[in-house]
């Protein structure tokens, strides 16, 4: 059985490329045929992990890689040319891939697990799912005139999910729950941006990803081994002045 499951990961990544590739072939069966393989990780997920993980410890670990494949399909209704198809699919096979590779691994090799690796792609998820919900979401109301305040709210709901799941080892059931709230709250005020800043889709999408990322990253310098006071601040000069190129450079409606 263990042999079976071994080839889950590469299967996976090969389903949910090819039914990405042919949903942005097919435009007019949108969005079946990706969720198709969204569903097939899905059950790569319950296979690998179910036996041996708890279930609220798979759902956390593996929530935020199907919170990105998601947030792929949705960035397939205003994907425009050749690199921004090809990103969308490449990005999903490789997130596929290393994220089921390393639970097949927690679960049945842990010694060649390496420490907390779920934990550390699923930050490396964020920006992504940032980017793409917000761009997409914006251009909904842009071009579609869809209501802001749905927007709003699944910025809110989006925001505290991944601050939940991308939670520190080291943080206690309390503080999640008070993370998973200052996450909703930064969700819900990258909302309501969203609906006030008269930016393009990429200029919104890039200022909400910098301005996530930024304060989550603050949370890593509340638990030890803390970083640096030198790497804090080229952090927080690199932040600076990513958000003030994104301000100046930005296309404005």
């Amino acid at each position: 059985m263990a042999f079976l499951l071994r080839l889950f990961p590469s299967l996976a990544a090969l389903i949910i490329g090819l039914t990405f590739y042919w949903q942005l072939e097919q435009p007019q069966a949108y969005p079946w045929i990706a969720l198709i393989g969204v569903a097939a990780v899905v059950a790569a997920i319950i296979a690998i992990g179910r036996r041996r993980n708890k279930l609220a410890d798979l759902v956390e670990k593996m929530l935020p890689t199907v919170l990105l494949l998601i947030s792929l399909v949705f960035g397939m209704l205003l994907a425009e040319g050749f690199w921004a198809r090809l990103a969308i699919v490449f990005f999903a096979t490789v997130a596929t891939f290393l994220s089921l590779e390393l639970l097949f691994l927690l679960s049945f090799m842990p010694s060649r697990y390496p420490m907390s690796g779920l934990s550390h792609v699923n930050i490396g998820y964020v920006p992504l799912i940032i980017w793409y919900t917000v761009a997409n979401s914006v251009g909904l109301i842009t071009f579609l005139h869809s209501p802001d305040w749905i927007h709003v709210v699944v910025m809110t709901l989006l925001s505290a999910v991944l601050f939940r799941t991308t939670g520190h080892p080291g943080a206690t059931n309390e503080q999640n729950r008070l993370w998973t709230l200052v996450g909703g709250l930064t969700g819900f005020h990258l909302g309501l941006l969203g609906v006030i800043l008269p930016m393009s889709m990429a200029g919104q999408a890039t200022l909400g990803m910098i301005i996530f990322c930024a304060i989550l990253r603050l949370r890593r310098y509340l638990y030890h081994p803390l970083p640096s006071r030198r790497q804090a601040w080229l952090e927080s000069v690199a932040a600076v002045a990513f958000l003030v190129i994104v301000m100046g450079t930005a296309r404005w409606l």
